[in-house]
């Protein structure tokens, strides 16, 4: 039989009304599901926990589909474009073709131990040498954004403007998280300046002491070739294809940022942004690779790390745990000399920064910052 989508959608009535799984569902209606379900068109569909064997996903569309946890290991036609405006997480059971089609030209790199897809894009795993310490990387894709703050922008500073369109032509792979203490201590061999617990955000370190990490780090891993992102791709990053004051639209609270706190949370604590970063907003200061510039009056439009003529300070973003609401602006943006160190400032990393090594995939001393 052919299935329309007036008949599914009575299906999917009767499933919730008498609370089948979608399975269940299908072998009441005496559906083939390596027929009836090519080519079609499906809204809300819960499937949870299914085991979706011997279907036939092949052209259909699924929207606001929840397919958490459930196996399409063996269903056929199953494609990442499909899944993209549906509900899937790391317990999706995805099929074989997913990891055969996630690199370019099907090579996987040495240096990655997993990968996937999920709600928020795509994510690589690595792992430390000799250790069970794993980072996680998101994939940012290539696109355009306003960098800086628009005049209108409330609590804006001048060193943030003029805003300008910056073109991220080629995608990188960035940190989930702000680099951890159970990482560092793993890379680096030896323990945090500041412990808190290896969850936490390592901080307390130089922009020099982040060129020695990620030294030691490529070293261990030489394909990964990871460094600082500049300080568009840290912007572009964090407002993840928004255009307000926060990722999170013009307003943000505590239960989506750690700020105007006394200390920091543990990465991951809070809501990502869209692109599945967390902890952008607030927590920790992160370090950028640029040299300071008063304002963006010749800055690069391409992305690149602005480093001529720049005033020797190194750039950081985000904010910190004890910093207000100006100050985590995904604006914002202040410096220190490279061998400067704060108690909430650290770093994250990314893989592809703006030399064209990357992949193609569909300080001035004084008192602290701002506050």
């Amino acid at each position: 039989m052919t299935l329309t989508r007036d008949h599914l959608r009575r299906l999917i009535e009767v499933a919730h009304a008498q609370k089948m799984g979608f399975v269940e569902l299908v072998g009441l209606a005496e559906l083939n599901p390596a027929k009836a379900f090519r080519g079609v068109v499906a809204q809300n569909i819960d499937m949870r926990g299914q085991d979706l064997a011997g279907f036939d996903f092949t052209d259909a569309t699924f929207i606001g589909c929840d397919f958490r946890g459930a196996d399409l290991s063996r269903a056929k036609g199953v494609t990442p474009e499909m899944l993209a405006d549906s509900l899937h997480d790391d317990t999706t059971q995805l099929p074989l073709s997913f990891r055969d089609a996630f690199w370019p030209s099907n090579h996987t790199h040495s240096w990655a131990e997993n990968w996937g897809h999920d709600i928020h894009g795509r994510w690589v795993t690595f792992r430390v040498p000799g250790t069970e310490v794993t980072q996680r990387m998101r994939w940012i894709s290539p696109g355009q954004f306003m960098m800086g703050s628009p005049e209108e922008e409330f609590n804006r500073f001048d060193n943030e403007g003029p805003i300008h369109l910056v073109t991220i032509a080629q995608g990188f792979w960035m940190f989930d998280t702000a680099c951890r203490e159970a990482l560092w201590t793993a890379v680096m061999n030896m323990p945090p300046r500041r412990p808190r617990g290896p969850a936490f955000p390592v901080t307390d370190i130089s922009w020099n002491e982040s060129q020695d990490f990620m030294s030691h780090l490529n070293a261990m891993l030489p394909d990964l070739a990871i460094c600082l992102p500049s300080e568009a791709q840290w912007e572009y990053a964090c407002r993840s294809d928004t255009k307000t004051t926060y990722s999170f639209g013009i307003s943000i609270t505590q239960k989506q940022a750690c700020y105007e706190s006394s200390l920091p949370v543990a990465v991951g604590s809070l809501p990502p942004n869209q692109w599945g970063l967390y902890e952008m907003h607030g927590n920790i200061w992160e370090w950028c690779e640029d040299r300071w510039h008063e304002n963006y009056i010749g800055a690069p439009s391409n992305g690149a790390a602005w480093i001529a003529n720049g005033r020797g300070g190194r750039i950081f973003r985000g904010g910190a745990s004890y910093s207000g609401l100006r100050a985590i602006r995904a604006a914002y943006r202040n410096k220190r000399v490279p061998d400067a160190r704060d108690v909430n400032l650290g770093f994250r990393c990314v893989r592809g920064q703006f030399t064209g090594q990357v992949e193609r995939q569909p300080g001035v001393s004084g008192p602290g910052a701002r506050r």
